[in-house]
């Protein structure tokens, strides 16, 4: 086993640096990663347990295409997004099982910790005056891809997700995905009349893409204090 893991290190280039789930920023120095400080040297070591997934990360093959995924995903909601404020797109049909995004004001925003006002969710259940779903952004993005990778198996179309048409949905429910991890932070009850652009719908070979997107807007709390709740 030790073997193994030295054999994995060594596939890392010292001086990597990535961001982890606790958002901080980290530095490989060749067998253990280190904190980056603000004056951009090498600070306390990692936990074990960030260690791990920052090498894991590292050694993961999507990884590297990562940042392009990024940027696709950022340039089709700039325009959607554009669309929906110059009211381009003046309607949509929730449908559960299908991913949305769209502008939000709580209406219990003067008692609520904090709550998200550009949610990004997986509709569960469509009511008269709103809708359940769950919002990826109550989790970091490393999260995000893990819940994704679980809920796929819901999906009514199989393989690659870059290659679902659009008829692709999530055929899930409450029941099926509360044990999942994140789940009960992701979950939320939205209504209609609080909803403040269009609701855009994120094309199916889109969502492993648009789930990278650092575009909550939390009000109350940063993100980070989100996620490491």
């Amino acid at each position: 086993m030790a073997v193994q893991v030295a054999k994995k290190l060594i596939q890392i280039a010292k001086g990597t640096e990535k961001v982890a789930s606790d958002g901080q920023k980290y530095r490989y120095l060749g067998k253990q990663w280190g904190k980056i400080t603000r004056t951009g040297k090498t600070g306390q070591m990692a936990r074990k347990a960030i260690g791990a997934e920052l090498t894991q990360s590292s050694l993961r093959p999507k990884s590297v295409s990562a940042r392009k995924k990024v940027k696709k995903s950022a340039a089709w909601f700039k325009t959607k997004v554009g669309e929906s404020v110059k009211g381009m797109k003046t309607k949509s049909v929730l449908k559960p099982g299908r991913v949305y995004t769209y502008g939000y004001d709580a209406k219990m925003k003067k008692t609520l910790p904090y709550w998200d006002r550009f949610p990004l969710i997986v509709v569960l259940d469509v009511y008269s005056d709103g809708f359940l779903g769950l919002n990826f952004h109550y989790v970091s993005p490393i999260e995000r891809e893990k819940f994704l990778r679980k809920i796929l198996k819901f999906a009514s179309q199989k393989g690659d997700p870059e290659k679902f048409t659009d008829k692709a949905y999530f055929n899930i429910s409450w029941d099926a995905v509360q044990n999942i991890p994140g789940a009960k932070k992701m979950i939320h009850k939205y209504l209609y009349g609080h909803v403040r652009t269009s609701l855009l719908e994120a094309p199916p070979n889109e969502w492993e893409n648009i789930i990278y997107l650092p575009y909550q807007k939390f009000v109350g709390a940063s993100a980070k204090s989100v996620w490491g709740r």
